[in-house]
């Protein structure tokens, strides 16, 4: 480990890139690579990591995949509940699956029309969020789905998890990703079709339930509910990973419509020349 030089680690990098390596499995590996060098200076194995202003390849920012609202509808109606319910909850919160399988009944605040985002359900079971976290926050319910949770839960602990298997009406065990996305949402969404305007039957986009969160950010952006909010709501740590959603907003491009018109002269093509399919459709 001594032998090993930062820029034998640069090295190192480049050659997986060169092998074309994906930017997200570099990253893993180097990360991997230097919490083991950060152990090794934790025991004195070593005096200063070699992991050091690496350059890096930056990874594809991929845009948020985002249900319209006729699509989610779709998919509300091929849900059964109480799994209909916690769509509901998730396409109008934002909340992670595992704050929507891990929700408790008492983090909802009922007249405030508010739930708190604590607890977490993961692959240990339930967990707290740690109180820095910016995970664990408060949420606005609207009132339609605060009935909805309301009906849900009539009859059942109003102190205990939310949602969990059920069985013969009875709450059960705490839910399970993997089975829920196979038994519950692929099935829904490969059933869930909605109607264009011109009467065309479209089937739901294939996105995972993750998309859901993505949903609910992308429609408050449009709706002009600003960044800032957005990452509050959803507990974002970084405010660059609430920019995903940033070109969605009514006024995004504005500044630069409002430049160009503002020009004292414009570029023109004259009427006939260079036609295009584009230019002929638009003046259909």
């Amino acid at each position: 480990m001594r032998a090993i030089s930062r820029l034998d680690v640069q090295s190192w990098v480049r050659k997986l890139v060169v092998d074309k390596k994906g930017a997200s499995a570099i990253r893993r590996a180097y990360n991997l690579m230097s919490s083991i060098m950060r152990a090794a200076v934790d025991e004195n194995l070593i005096s200063v990591t070699p992991c050091r202003r690496i350059d890096l390849p930056r990874e594809a920012v991929k845009p948020p995949q985002w249900f319209t609202v006729e699509e989610a509808q779709a998919i509300l109606d091929e849900l059964e509940e109480p799994w209909q319910t916690m769509a509901l909850l998730a396409f109008y919160t934002g909340l992670r699956w595992g704050e929507l399988a891990g929700l408790h009944g008492h983090r909802i605040d009922w007249r405030r029309g508010r739930l708190f985002v604590v607890e977490v359900n993961t692959k240990s079971g339930i967990k707290e969020y740690p109180k820095s976290s910016k995970s664990r926050r408060e949420v606005p319910i609207p009132e339609h789905v605060l009935d909805a949770l309301a009906r849900h839960m009539r009859g059942r602990d109003r102190e205990g998890v939310v949602f969990t298997t059920v069985t013969k009406g009875r709450s059960g065990r705490l839910l399970d990703d993997g089975n829920w996305r196979t038994q519950t949402w692929w099935p829904a969404v490969k059933r869930a079709h909605y109607a264009e305007p011109d009467g065309t039957n479209r089937p739901v986009p294939h996105y995972p339930p993750h998309s859901m969160r993505h949903t609910c950010a992308s429609w408050l952006v449009q709706k002009g509910v600003s960044l800032y909010e957005v990452q509050h709501l959803l507990g974002h740590e970084s405010y660059q990973t609430t920019q995903r959603y940033a070109h969605l907003a009514p006024d995004a491009h504005q500044a630069v419509l409002g430049a160009w018109q503002r020009l004292d002269s414009q570029l023109i093509v004259p009427e006939g020349a260079n036609s295009s399919p584009a230019t002929d459709a638009r003046r259909r």
